[in-house]
Order: structure tokens, then sequence, then C-alpha cells
């Protein structure tokens, strides 16, 4: 026993070895605590998103609590100077804050990602925008009372500290209009809901067109039509047109198909009557309309105009090539022929056409 009492810089031995000793015994009980966790999560199925935030609160975070709780408690058994102890327990009580903080931001995250979890099974995408700017702002202000406490426990007087930031927070608002007119304009967005992640969106003033990818504090990313992905202040869209091509419910296609003026009447009625039957049973025709308008310059016109129900940009292509080729097929059988810019010349002096001269 006399070994253990050996005195090491003032403290007994053992000391010493109780402070080992509660270290290795934080660092057990996490790794125990992560095994459990591990069997658990392994048994219930989760989703990746709620697991990926369960094992990191309880990875480093809680291992770096156990690690000062343990701390602490060896610490405690020292004889240490009062000038000492204080400075002592001042970084303690800095480093546990900061650690806890930290904590309660992971489990935000935790719950925010089982809110998220939930929201994919709501057909709104509202949620789905919201849930990522909560979250930013939540963990901001916690770790912004964090600060102050941490502040406070250093001893500063965090109520001159708050009113010398009022002060100074006018300069900084004055200074930051632009940032704060970006996050109103996120917060319009969202509330006015013109646009959501994933909707198709012309923004005609800007010549931007694209797909919404995020929705942030500051500026929305739209991924455009070439790949290029553009960041538009959220001010800006909130004071711009935007065409929510997603909203529509059809797309509307006009097109004109001219037929030779030799085209006999009946071939006219029969021209009508096979495209009325292809967009008729084409399945993704919601509406349609083919007249026989004009006299064109070098053509007989029919004005065809079709609703497409397929909103998605690639199925209304594929839509319009099927009914197209099936209009050329229909009209060779048919031997309906489709007109090409013509025209007669007639010189001076030749007699008009149709006749022979003298």
């Amino acid at each position: 026993m006399r070994f253990f009492e050996a005195e090491v810089l003032g403290n007994p031995l053992w000391k010493y070895i109780a402070l080992f000793g509660s270290l290795l015994a934080a660092g057990v009980l996490h790794f125990v605590i992560q095994r459990l966790l591990h069997r658990a999560l392994k048994l219930k199925a989760v989703p990746e998103g709620v697991e990926r935030s369960v094992r990191v609160l309880f990875g480093r975070p809680l291992g770096a609590l156990l690690f000062l709780l343990a701390l602490w408690a060896g610490i405690n058994l020292f004889a240490l100077p009062a000038a000492a102890a204080g400075v002592v327990r001042g970084l303690f009580i800095t480093a546990l804050t900061v650690v806890g903080i930290y904590i309660i931001t992971k489990f935000v995250d935790l719950l925010f990602s089982l809110w998220r979890e939930r929201a994919k099974r709501t057909e709104t995408r509202l949620d789905d925008q919201v849930i990522p700017l909560l979250s930013k702002v939540t963990k901001f202000a916690i770790w912004a009372i964090g600060i102050l406490l941490v502040l406070q426990n250093l001893g500063y007087n965090v109520t001159s500290l708050l009113a010398g930031l009022g002060i100074g927070g006018l300069a900084v608002a004055l200074a930051a209009q632009e940032t704060l007119s970006n996050f109103i304009g996120a917060l319009a967005i969202l509330v006015d809901r013109p646009c959501e992640v994933g909707d198709r969106v012309d923004f005609d003033q800007l010549g931007i067109k694209g797909t919404i990818e995020a929705i942030g504090l500051r500026s929305t990313r739209v991924r455009t039509l070439d790949g290029t992905l553009v960041s538009i202040p959220n001010r800006t869209m909130a004071n711009t047109v935007i065409n929510n091509v997603a909203k529509r419910p059809t797309i509307k296609n006009e097109y004109v198909i001219g037929i030779v003026y030799d085209t006999p009447y009946e071939k006219i009625l029969e021209a009508l009557r096979i495209l009325r039957e292809i967009l008729a049973n084409h399945p993704s025709t919601a509406n349609y309309r083919a007249y026989f308008k004009e006299y064109g310059p070098y053509s007989l016109n029919i004005v065809v105009t079709h609703w497409c129900k397929y909103t998605d940009w690639e199925e209304f292509l594929k839509a319009t090539e099927e009914i197209n080729l099936e209009i050329k097929r229909r009209f060779e059988e048919a031997g309906i022929e489709f007109a090409f810019p013509t025209q007669t010349v007639q010189l001076v002096g030749s007699p008009p056409p149709g006749t022979t001269g003298s």
C-alpha cells in the first residue's frame, strides 16, 4: 500500500491511477454504448438519414462528454492551489458547455432527420424545403446562446455585451441589407410557394431556364437545361416573374401541316380524318384540334393543336415524335403529299402557263 501512497508532484500515486482508471472506464463505456447501438440499429430497420444522425450523436460528441466527465472526476481528487483550481474549473465549464452545445445541435439534427423522413411520405414538398432552413436557423440560435453562456462563465458581462451588440447590430444590419433581404426572400418563397425543389421553371427576365435544386438562406440554386448550376439571390427571386412550367397541367403544341395544292377535296377530308384519329387515339392527348385553316403561298395549311398531358419534357418529346411518325406513315399510305416551298416563274413575253405560243 505504501507504493500507492508515494507522492508524485505533491499528490499520492493512487490519485493518478484513479484518474487513468476513470478515463479508461469512460472509453470502455463509450465503446459498449456504440456496440449496443450498432446491434440495435441492425435489428430494426432505420432510414439511412436517421441512422447516420444517431451514429454521429453517439459517436464523438458522446465520447467527448464522457471523457470530460471522467477527467473532471479524476482531477477533483487532486489538491490544487486555489488559483489553479479556478483556472481548471473555468476551462472545464467552458469545454463542457461547448461539448454540450455540440451534442444539442447533433440531437437537433436527429430530430430534423426524423421530420425529414416523415416529410417524404407527404405529397407536399413545402416541408422538404422548410426543414433544412429551420435546421440551420435552430442550430445558429443554439450556438449563439451557447457562446453567450461561455462568455458569462469566463466572467464577461453579457448584459453590457448585448447592449453594445445592439448598437453595433444596427450598423451591421445596414451593412448586411442585401443578406437580410435574401433571407426574407427565402421566407417569401417558402410561404408563397411560387416554385418548389424539383420544379422546372423559366425566369424570362433573367434568361434562365432549368430545375430548382435547392432553396437556401441566401440563394436558390437552379440546374439549367445545359447542366450548369446557377445561384440566384433570393432577393432577385422574390422580385422576378417565375414561370413555373412544372405546374402546367398540359403542354400545348401547335404546328401547321401543309399539303400540296393539287390535293383533291376528298383527300383533304381524309387528311383531316387521319390527323384527328391519330391525336384522339394517342395516350398522351388531353385535347386536340385539327382544321383546314388557310390557303398558304405554296400549300393548303392544316393547323393542328395538341394538348399533351405529359408535362415531363422528355415524355412530351417522345409523344410528339410518335405522333409525327404516325402522321408521316398514314399520309404516305393515303397518297397525301406534303408541300414544300415552290414558285412558278413566268418570263416576260412568254405565254401563260397552260397555253401554247402561236
